[in-house]
């Protein structure tokens, strides 16, 4: 009887320990306001009641609820979990049909998500919530303009919900080939970042370094990457792989100034102690002398271990 006894106390202390935590996760969670709930202050007064009006029209409407949350930070927790948490404990949504929306955007982490209750899963799915960020939220958030992101997508969202007509096979099937062609355009990204950044490097150094074969090699290598990637990347992919290309380039002219990178590129015969440019790189070979042994050098050929100084005008 007291094994029992002890057994039930320690599984009543589990259980209880177990709700405390629920309950302090669900204290940790700010109390709703209305269906917009503004926490971050992204919005204007005048803009938040409109947006109220709007939501509750849309409840009247068609009875399903959809929230606004902005919050200036998640504190350290996933925008999905945090998203399904207060989904659940705010209760988004009528009992029984599931036909709740939230919108929460965090401001200072530069997240978001739309987490959709069940019963509209038909009419808001994953592939529509995620075209629908890619194209109305997170193109003005970028620009830190988070009153026209919100807005503009809100608009969206009321506009899906209340049509209420669930995607047909043909548009789930674009949704799902838009999705496709996002990813190979990443996949394509990466590739032509590998050649566009090697031949952008051989272009700095040899820039650097004064060397003209390998500069010509390096602009030939990157130009015909990024020319490619305009064939089968969007525009925005091509100018971030351009932006790369540019701040690989001054690493590479920037790295072939210390005295090592310069004396590898150039070459340790005499030619290579001048300041113009050479044809190619590589160890030079004593001009001044007709001997084809090479046996007489201006110097030994010794190498600088990069001390001394430098000025500039």
């Amino acid at each position: 009887m007291t094994k029992i006894l002890f057994r039930l106390a320690v599984l009543c202390s589990i259980v209880g320990f177990i709700s405390g935590i629920s309950r302090a996760d669900a204290q940790s969670l700010p109390d709703p306001v209305g269906k917009v709930n503004d926490f971050a202050g992204a919005l204007e007064a005048s803009q938040r009641a409109t947006l109220e009006s709007q939501l509750e029209d849309l409840e009247r409407e068609t009875s399903a609820e959809v929230a606004l949350v902005t919050v200036p930070t998640l504190d350290g927790r996933s925008v999905e979990e945090y998203a399904n948490a207060l989904f659940n404990t705010w209760g988004i949504g009528k009992q029984g049909r599931d036909n709740g929306v939230l919108v929460l955007v965090a401001v200072q982490d530069r997240t978001m998500r739309i987490e959709v209750g069940y019963g509209l899963e038909g009419v808001l799915s994953d592939g529509l919530a995620g075209a629908l960020m890619r194209e109305t939220f997170l193109p003005r958030f970028r620009d830190d303009d988070y009153r026209a992101g919100i807005l503009d997508g809100m608009t969206r969202v009321i506009d899906i919900v209340r049509r209420a007509e669930p995607l047909t096979p043909a548009q789930l099937a674009a949704l799902e080939q838009s999705a496709a062609a996002a990813r190979k355009s990443w996949a394509w990204l990466w590739f032509m970042a590998i050649f566009a950044g090697l031949g952008s490097f051989m272009a700095g150094t040899a820039a650097g370094a004064k060397v003209a074969v390998q500069l010509v090699f390096g602009i030939i290598f990157a130009g015909a990457a990024l020319v490619l990637s305009t064939f089968i990347m969007p525009i925005a992919a091509v100018v971030v792989l351009g932006l790369f290309a540019a701040a690989i380039t001054v690493l590479g002219f920037r790295m072939a100034q210390k005295p090592d990178w310069r004396l590898t590129l150039r070459g340790t015969g005499k030619s290579s102690g001048g300041q113009g440019w050479l044809a190619s790189g590589g160890r030079g070979v004593s001009s001044s002398s007709g001997s084809s042994s090479g046996g007489s050098r201006s110097f030994g050929g010794g190498r600088s271990g990069g001390g001394g100084a430098s000025g500039r005008w």
